[in-house]
């Protein structure tokens, strides 16, 4: 049975050369380790081993940090959304997460909302160390809940759906902007994007603005009859003052002389005796 031959290299990398592959393998990852890139809109907090969340935030750029030694954590500084709503498709949880809140004459309505907020960029070392980075669920979710539920419960179901509609976003955005401003929570506007009543309320809601609506079609004919007729009674007066003025101004002399404009020079043809009835020429 003949032996199998096998080639051995001629050339083999001393240990020295693979010491220095090694080494400048690990400068490499050393420095990309040093160097921390923050992007826009954002900001880093610095957790440090030895002194732990450092107060000063990393800002947009190339920044650096101590391998191994110091972690840091990016924090988005935009203008964010946390919306609840009773669509799956649209809500921050992929479920029904709609408010329910009851109104001040009773009713319960639910409602969806959206809150517009920002971190505070100088903060989110303060935010990391106290809240952690689910600031989300721990603050944003259950303030504005119990906010918005607080206010809508000082409106009527029908203001909250119309008239006091934007007055009601007002109180919810300033209220819960003192609530969370502690918290390095800035609160830009709060929205109610929609309001949802129960079937019974909202059909109620619609007899009665159909009621309305019949009620404001009644006055305006009830008023354009009135003015017809105050119409006809000035149409009526002006002619009757006309007919006055007309009767007045008939007088003897008046028919006379219209009379005369009118007669072509003929005298009527009389049967019979007696004067001829048509001018009355005084002698004097």
């Amino acid at each position: 049975m003949q032996g199998v031959k096998v080639n051995v290299p001629q050339y083999m990398p001393s240990f020295r050369t693979i010491k220095l592959v090694i080494i400048i393998i690990g400068a490499i990852v050393l420095f990309r380790s040093t160097l921390i890139f923050v992007p826009p809109g954002a900001v880093g907090a610095v957790y440090d081993r030895g002194r732990g969340v450092l107060k000063t935030p990393l800002r947009e750029g190339l920044n650096f940090a101590i391998p191994f030694w110091q972690h840091v954590e990016l924090f988005d500084t935009r203008l964010q959304e946390y919306t609840m709503s009773q669509s799956v498709e649209e809500g921050a949880l992929r479920k029904d997460d709609s408010l329910d809140a009851p109104t001040s004459d009773g009713q319960q309505v639910k409602v969806d909302a959206t809150v517009l907020f920002k971190i505070d960029p100088d903060k989110a070392p303060e935010i990391w160390k106290s809240v952690g980075l689910n600031y989300l669920d721990k603050l944003i979710r259950p303030f504005s809940r119990s906010q918005i539920r607080m206010v809508i419960s000082r409106y009527s179901a029908p203001a909250i759906y119309s008239e006091k509609r934007q007055e009601a976003e007002e109180v919810m955005t300033k209220e819960i902007s003192e609530l969370l401003a502690p918290k390095n929570i800035i609160i830009d506007r709060v929205l109610l994007r929609a309001v949802y009543f129960s079937p019974e309320y909202s059909k109620s809601i619609e007899q009665k603005v159909i009621a309305e609506q019949r009620v404001k079609q009644a006055e305006y004919e009830v008023k354009q009859a009135s003015q017809e007729a105050q119409a006809k009674i000035a149409e009526a007066k002006g002619l009757a003052e006309a007919q006055s003025l007309q009767k007045a101004s008939l007088t003897q002399e008046f028919l006379q002389l219209e009379a005369i404009k009118k007669w072509n020079g003929t005298l009527p043809q009389v049967v019979g005796g007696g004067s001829v009835p048509f001018i009355n020429i005084p002698l004097k």
